[in-house]
């Protein structure tokens, strides 16, 4: 009986202690759910209805959404005009960075934009072995979702995958024609021509599986860097 009691006694207590982390976890992310309401506002139509309704909004209403949206999350966002100005910008981020290896996908947008020079070692649809020595990788993306300021990348469309995820930063282009607002709009879209995988990625590698507390950077890059061409 002794021992049954204790043993309540320690769930009681276990039950009480999470509770409380969830409570002050709650307590902390309260500000960034009003900073989420007040940037999103809300609908009176259901969340399907919200989801699958044709986007109405403007092309630079959805990239300044999708501009916010990255910026809430902590990833970094650069607006340009043209690819020449998205090739300056990414020399920047380099020079930045001061890196010296580059992985790079096989998209022709990127391949375009990267400057290749006896300085830096760049590396198209480098092996995972090399991956996890380089400073930085670059994709472009085929969707995004302006609300979430998430990327979408489709591998039957770019070989991308480890070039996103192993390097220790992410840089990803994209042109603001392929931005739309919600998530139900993408799945329409890529329910389509289904690639064998769609990767979503919403700002750095994130985690809080142990103990609710907030990792950066474990399970992939932790920095992101998106370049949006307007034009």
């Amino acid at each position: 009986m002794t021992e049954t009691r204790a043993t309540t006694s320690q769930n009681t207590d276990a039950r009480r202690d999470i509770l409380s982390s969830i409570r002050q976890s709650l307590a902390a992310s309260m500000p960034f759910d009003t900073e989420w309401r007040t940037h999103h506002g809300h609908s009176n139509g259901s969340l399907a209805e919200q989801d699958l309704a044709p986007s109405t909004i403007s092309r630079s209403r959805l990239v300044e959404d999708f501009q916010k949206s990255l910026e809430m999350v902590g990833g970094h966002c650069t607006i340009v005009s043209d690819e020449n100005k998205a090739a300056e910008e990414i020399r920047n981020v380099i020079s930045t960075l001061a890196v010296s290896r580059i992985a790079i996908s096989d998209s022709e947008l990127v391949k375009r934009l990267v400057d290749r020079n006896s300085k830096i070692e760049v590396v198209e649809n480098a092996p995972a072995k090399y991956l996890f020595d380089c400073d930085l990788g670059i994709t472009s993306a085929q969707l995004a979702i302006a609300e979430t300021g998430t990327l979408v990348l489709e591998s039957d469309r770019e070989s991308h995958r480890l070039t996103s995820l192993v390097p220790p930063v992410h840089l990803c282009v994209i042109k603001a024609d392929n931005i739309r607002q919600t998530l139900g709009e993408i799945l329409e879209i890529v329910s389509r021509d289904l690639s064998r995988t769609v990767t979503f990625i919403t700002g750095a590698s994130r985690t809080s599986d142990i103990e609710l507390t907030l990792a950066i950077g474990v399970h992939g890059p932790g920095e992101l860097h998106v370049i949006v061409i307007a034009d």
